[in-house]
């Protein structure tokens, strides 16, 4: 009986039924077998771990060179967090300028704090 050649399984060797031969010597038989021994051999499953040396070099890699400023950090941490454009704006009934709605209008602010530094300007001066 030929021997059978199995690539796939490299670990199995030369032939798959080594004992074919002999089993149809004594029995006198020449049926083949078609179930294989029982020494099967699976390709190795190798599990490496990474060990605390490995893992104690890629701490110390990841060290930056220089110093990143404060500008650089800044500009790194506030990217995509920009104003956003204000689109509520209302007419001021008092002045008619542009105001954000919900607020006091800062022109007629301005005129109402020049208004009360004066009467405080006049209230000491009498005091």
């Amino acid at each position: 009986m030929a021997a059978i050649s199995i690539s796939a399984f490299p670990r199995l060797g030369s032939t798959l039924f080594s004992s074919a031969s002999q089993w149809t010597a004594h029995t006198g038989r020449t049926a083949a077998r078609f179930i294989p021994l029982l020494a099967v051999a699976l390709p190795g499953i190798s599990w490496k771990l990474p060990t605390l040396d490995d893992i104690w070099e890629s701490v110390l890699r990841a060290v930056p060179k220089n110093k990143v400023s404060h500008s650089r950090k800044r500009h790194r941490q506030m990217a995509g967090k920009a104003l956003k454009d204000v689109t509520s704006l209302n007419k001021c009934p008092g002045c008619g300028g542009e105001k954000r709605s919900h607020r006091l209008c800062p022109h007629c602010l301005e005129d109402f704090k020049d208004v009360w530094r004066q009467e405080k300007r006049a209230g000491g001066e009498s005091a």
